[in-house]
Formats: C-alpha cells, structure tokens, sequence
C-alpha cells in the first residue's frame, strides 16, 4: 500500500481550522507536531492525497492513555484548512506518512518497527544449536501480538511474535502457528539486512502449535438448483 497510517480525524476544535485527531502511531510528536507533506484519505476515496501538516500539539498525550483502551488526542492544522466549517468535513478522514519515512533514529535498542519484522524467516540459533540440527529453518513471521493487548498493566505483557509453521502432510486444513515471545533470552538475533530471525526456544515451546483455519465467507445467495 505504500502508507503507514497515523491517526483518524474525530472533529473540529475552536474556529481556525484545527482539527482532533485520534492518533495510531508510535511516534506522534514526530508524525503529528513536525510540519510537513502527510496524506490523508476521505472514507470514501480509494487512496490517500497529499496534505501540508502545517502544525500539532498533543490534546491528550500518549502518556496519558498507557495501559488503556483509549487513543492519545493531538490538534493538528492542516495548511489548506482555516475554519471550522472545512474542519468538519474532514472528520472521519485518516491521515497516512509515507511507508518509507522512517523513524530508525527515535527507536531504542532491540525496539523495531512491526512491518518491518513482517514477514522475516525465523531460524534456530546456530550458535546455540550447530549441527545438532540439520534443518534450522522454523518457519515466517505472519504477525506481532503487542503485549498492551494482552495485559493492560504497562510493562507485564510481552510482545509475541506469530510464526508461521512449515505445512505439513498430516494438516489437512488451516495453517499451524506457534508464538515466541520477544524476548532477549529467546530472540537472540534479529537481521533486517538479511531478512532473519534467530532464536532459542526453551524445549517444548515450538510444541506449542495451534491451527489458524481460514474462514469461509460467501458472498451472496446461492442460485436455486434446477431440476
């Protein structure tokens, strides 16, 4: 797709134009107080158009909201947008950055960005583990489980990441799944540059598979049989 999304606008505030944004990144008071090209994408538009984010400050900062349900608030200003009026038009409408804007230098060592850990091959460390095992390869990273959606006390949870089993003959529908948390005593090694993931599990924790099975949607009525 190309964007990362930001935020969703919620309403207007005061009469100059600025708007609520309910935001959805990590990295708000850089995606959302430093000016600059964003994009924004109407609910009933295919794709994001440019914007000038002309300023923002939080309303309600990410601080407030750890360990909530609830998104942190911030006030932007668009540059075409000058009253309240065209605020309001604009509720409902999501704001997107560029995919390959990173934010690599506001990041602390051994935090990285989901997307990019989307997708990575996880091995068995082979440092740890040799020739012991002929075949390293554990399977894909399909997804991260945050560790806030598990336990709402900050801190408690641990991040997971979803991997993706190679198939096998006896599974004969789903896909099997198994979830390594992201820790420094399981998750060894991680290399962007190489597309790899290297841990050491604890024994029994690749056991602990589960079966994803694809549900079937249908779209429609079925035409009724002929006879």
């Amino acid at each position: 797709y190309g964007y990362v999304e930001l935020g969703t606008i919620i309403g207007a505030h005061g009469v100059h134009g600025f708007l609520k944004l309910s935001s959805t990144t990590d990295f708000s008071e850089k995606r959302l107080c430093e000016p600059g090209i964003r994009h924004i994408k109407p609910p009933n538009r295919r794709s994001p158009r440019e914007v000038q984010l002309a300023e923002g400050r939080p309303l309600r900062p990410d601080s407030a909201t750890t360990g909530s349900d609830a998104n942190p608030i911030y006030l932007i200003r668009l540059e075409h947008i000058q009253d309240r009026e065209s605020a309001l038009k604009l509720r409902g409408c999501v704001l997107y950055s560029l995919e390959d804007e990173k934010v690599d230098d506001l990041l602390d060592e051994g935090e990285y960005i989901v997307s990019d850990l989307i997708g990575l091959n996880v091995f068995l460390d082979e440092q740890v583990y040799g020739d012991a095992k002929k075949d390293l390869f554990v399977g894909n990273i399909r997804g991260v489980v945050m560790g806030s959606e598990i336990c709402a006390i900050p801190g408690l949870g641990q991040d997971l990441l979803e991997v993706l089993l190679p198939k096998r003959k006896e599974l004969q529908r789903g896909e099997e799944m198994v979830l390594i948390p992201f820790v420094p005593q399981i998750v060894s090694r991680v290399d962007l540059d190489l597309r790899m993931v290297f841990v050491k599990p604890p024994a029994g924790l690749l056991d602990l598979s589960y079966v994803r099975e694809e549900k079937v949607k249908i779209k429609g009525l079925l035409p009724a049989a002929r006879y």
